[in-house]
């Protein structure tokens, strides 16, 4: 289905067609909420960052990453092993010794640490869904996948808004379901 059709059906089952811009913000936040129940191989995207090769650390901005939401890897580029994610207090060991192959995530950049020189880091990462319209941006890959399930989760937010909270209710557990099952078969390895 694509986001017209989806918006259609979500008319159909609240019977509401005069809230239409309500339906179509509400098919957006039920494939973002999706998108951040799950880690999706759909939602993954590789890239490659360049860094001054002469240098064994650095921080560097991650703004060319779009609709970033977060680092599934990180590797030097034609190494065999991923970098460690730790938290900033964790770079230095209780000796003072700055821990290799390791890298943190802090507001738009990544500070990494090598143990081997190298031109530029790969990285894997999860993106933050469009805002789809009916123009521009039609397409998701849970429309396709899931359509029912988001439809159902639309059509929850727009009962809970015009205060059916019964139907609310049963549309979210519906449409919950139906995303678990997803979850199961399309959800990369936690």
């Amino acid at each position: 289905m694509n986001f017209s059709e989806v918006v259609a059906e979500v008319i159909r089952v609240t019977k509401r067609p005069d809230k239409n811009a309500n339906i179509e913000v509400a098919v957006n936040k039920a494939i973002t909420y999706c998108t951040l129940l799950g880690n999706f191989r759909a939602d993954l995207v590789e890239a490659s960052l360049p860094i001054d090769p002469t240098i064994y650390g650095d921080t560097i901005s991650i703004t060319s990453l779009t609709r970033f939401r977060k680092f599934t890897y990180v590797k030097p580029t034609a190494k065999l092993y991923y970098l460690t994610p730790i938290n900033e207090a964790q770079v230095f060991t209780p000796q003072n010794v700055m821990q290799p192959n390791r890298y943190y995530r802090a507001g738009s950049t990544i500070t990494y640490t090598l143990s081997e020189l190298s031109p530029s880091l790969e990285v894997g990462y999860l993106t933050y869904p469009l805002v789809l319209d009916s123009v521009t941006n039609t397409a998701h890959w849970m429309l396709d996948s899931i359509p029912y399930a988001i439809i159902d989760m639309a059509a929850a937010y727009v009962f809970a808004g015009i205060g059916d909270d019964s139907s609310a209710n049963k549309h979210e557990k519906s449409g919950l379901e139906m995303f678990k099952a997803l979850r199961r078969d399309l959800a990369l390895e936690d």
